[in-house]
């Protein structure tokens, strides 16, 4: 009976990451859409970082959720289990250095001078929102989630 608890706290933390993370995705690619438009660029990446607080919150509820059930049905001795973890801890530390940095360098580029004059030119800043940077995001993201999900749903080693 403690397992499902846990399992529901588990898969609750998943439902709100997922939810919260979406934000930043949508974010990610609507920034490539609004003509260069700086204050709308600003006004969408400050609205990711409200999300960036519940997401992390989330984290600690998926990851709390996924011990206790661990805990409580022995998992720990399982490879899948420890392979989970380790994407998980190299997903959220490639998406650190990736995505992290990434909106940091698109939110001065979209900063202006005293003058009034954008920090980066608007070439500059095209190139940037249009950089391999989405898709490499991406990428990360959506493999971790995906090795993650077939670890726990198939649990390829006892």
């Amino acid at each position: 009976m403690a397992f499902n608890w846990w399992r529901l706290l588990h898969l609750a933390g998943i439902f709100g990451f997922l939810i919260c993370h979406g934000v930043s995705m949508f974010v990610l690619y609507r920034i490539r859409n609004v003509q260069l438009d700086r204050s709308k660029i600003g006004e969408l990446i400050s609205f990711s970082g409200l999300t960036t607080m519940p997401m992390y919150v989330s984290m600690a509820v998926l990851v709390a959720g996924g011990v206790g059930a661990a805990v409580t049905i022995d998992a720990f001795s399982h490879p899948w289990l420890w392979l989970s973890i380790a994407i998980l801890l190299i997903t959220v530390g490639l998406m650190l250095a990736v995505a992290s940095p990434y909106f940091k360098k698109i939110t001065a580029a979209c900063e202006l001078r005293p003058s009034g004059v954008p920090r980066k030119a608007d070439e500059e800043l095209e190139a940037l929102l249009h950089s391999r940077a989405t898709t490499l995001i991406t990428a990360i993201g959506s493999a971790g989630l995906a090795s993650i999900l077939y670890l726990m749903i198939f649990k390829p080693w006892p």
